[in-house]
């Protein structure tokens, strides 16, 4: 008989955490949210679901940076640094992590919260450097070409 308790008891435990997320989420009427560090707080719904605003995690997007010379050759190993633009600083942007392009001179910026931000390249060492404003929108690539030199 022990062995078979032992084979139903991963069934049992699998029935209850099925059971509980299917109470769960049966238990509050209206989209369903998620919540989180970076969700707002608010009881304003919109009929679509959540918002797409600054910092919530109602999707993503992307910034490419690319980074050429006036001619238009691409330039490797150019820092990248981001900053938002009129609301605060996520923490997984604020890491003090590098940010290099790569040998095409493009850096992909991957998993921003809509919003606006400011990328920054400068060439190290030197007192060149390039700036641009860009709204990140969910669910889309933005490209931003920028020129150094």
């Amino acid at each position: 008989m022990k062995p078979v308790r032992r084979a139903l008891l991963p069934v049992l435990i699998v029935s209850l955490l099925v059971a509980g997320c299917a109470t769960e989420s049966s238990s509050s009427p209206g989209p369903s949210v998620s919540t989180g560090p970076d969700t707002p707080v608010s009881d304003q719904r919109s009929p679509e679901g959540p918002s797409a605003s600054p910092g919530t995690v109602a999707g993503r997007g992307t910034a490419i940076i690319e980074v050429r010379n006036p001619a238009g050759e691409p330039l490797p190993v150019i820092p990248v640094e981001v900053r938002t633009v009129g609301w605060p600083m996520p923490a997984e942007l604020s890491e003090d992590i590098a940010r290099m392009t790569d040998a095409r001179g493009e850096y992909a910026w991957t998993d921003l919260p809509p919003g606006d931000y400011e990328f920054t390249v400068r060439v190290p060492g030197e007192d060149v450097a390039a700036a641009q404003r860009v709204t990140v929108v969910a669910d889309e690539t933005s490209r931003v070409p920028m020129t150094l030199g």
